[in-house]
């Protein structure tokens, strides 16, 4: 049951199967008991400009009340309830963490509200959807494209009578990364054309710079393969820097990165597969972005949150999935772990 203005990010599961392996057995008894054993579902409501952001899962029973946000990686558990304004996050023995209650300024209640009265309007609604539905029918074709292209430019230089395979299997490759660096760098382009650099600030939902940011979203998700496969490499670093990003020297990176210009790291820095470095967030139809910054010889181990607006100290480390909340520190040579993170003392195995 999903009220107006609900805002979901990516990769966010809802479940209302009272019978799966994660739902506590106490909890399915109870709701059978209550309401007979024929009813297996329990209902899942997000009411009125709730805030449900990437990867949380919602367990059945779960009411998310006006205005709440589960922030990124929040674990609902079965039946929970979630008061108006509460923002939760993460899971410590299975239960979502509560962090503070939302709390906006005159002026940020404004925009809210301004982007909210603004969706009544029709216009503002297709126009932004159309604006979406038109790049992803533009990008989506290109990666096939590329192998067509490959197909014309291999078959420009190369005759299966007088060269023979060998001769193919030795072009294709040259020919078709070719092509992907062009789309590479055609995609680094369009960052600086259609965004240009990424400012802190707040942005309203549909508004111009939510379709811009948007369309680069999704450009960089599907024009080009290539970058994927540099993860790791002195190239991912350059390319990161192309976009705008400060990054030192010897660096390792293997993660998300989406506002480059808002990341900064220093020298001879690791960020794993899976971590996740973006510069913003989202709560109640107002994109945030705030810069992060790691220090030297700070590592993040793969799958771990760096929030935005987070500081990653010099030589501090974040165990495998941890998630550092927005604003927070991470003081220097420290080593933290957990969703939400904590400081933790690792103990070697004897």
């Amino acid at each position: 049951d999903i009220d107006d203005y609900v805002v979901f990010g990516s990769e966010v599961m809802l479940c209302t199967d009272m019978h799966a392996p994660w739902v506590p057995l106490e909890y399915s008894k109870k709701m059978e008991k209550k309401r007979g054993p024929k009813q297996r579902f329990a209902d899942i409501r997000l009411c009125h400009a709730a805030n449900v952001l990437d990867h949380c899962t919602l367990l059945p029973g779960v009411t998310v009340a006006e205005r709440a946000v589960l922030g990124t990686c929040t674990l609902a558990p079965a039946g929970s309830y979630y008061p108006p304004l509460a923002i939760h996050s993460g899971s410590q023995r299975g239960r979502s963490m509560h962090l503070r209650d939302y709390f906006a300024s005159p002026a940020m209640r404004e925009l809210e509200d301004k982007t909210m009265q603004d969706l009544d309007n029709p216009l503002t609604w297709w126009r932004f959807n159309f604006m979406i539905l038109l790049v992803i029918l533009c990008a989506n074709p290109l990666p096939e494209a590329a192998w067509v292209a490959t197909y014309f430019g291999v078959t420009s230089v190369w005759d299966f009578e007088s060269d023979g395979v060998l001769a193919l299997l030795i072009v294709t490759p040259f020919v078709y990364n070719f092509i992907e660096l062009v789309l590479l760098l055609s995609n680094i382009a369009l960052k600086w054309i259609i965004i240009g650099k990424y400012k802190a600030g707040e942005y309203q939902f549909f508004g111009s710079y939510h379709t811009r940011w948007m369309i680069i979203m999704i450009c960089g998700s599907g024009i080009s393969a290539l970058q994927e496969c540099l993860h790791g490499t002195i190239f991912e670093v350059w390319v990161a820097r192309a976009c705008g990003s400060k990054i030192g020297k010897d660096c390792y990176l293997s993660g998300l990165i989406v506002e480059y210009d808002l990341l900064t790291v220093g020298d001879h820095v690791a960020i794993g597969s899976g971590c996740d470095t973006t510069g913003h967030t989202v709560e109640n139809m107002v994109i945030k972005l705030a810069p992060t910054r790691i220090g030297d010889g700070a590592a993040l181990l793969p799958g771990s949150f760096a929030m935005p607006g987070s500081v990653i100290e010099d030589e501090a480390v974040l165990m495998e999935h941890t998630q550092v909340l927005k604003g927070e520190t991470v003081p220097a040579r420290e080593v933290w772990a957990g969703m939400p993170a904590s400081g933790c003392t690792p103990v070697a195995s004897p």
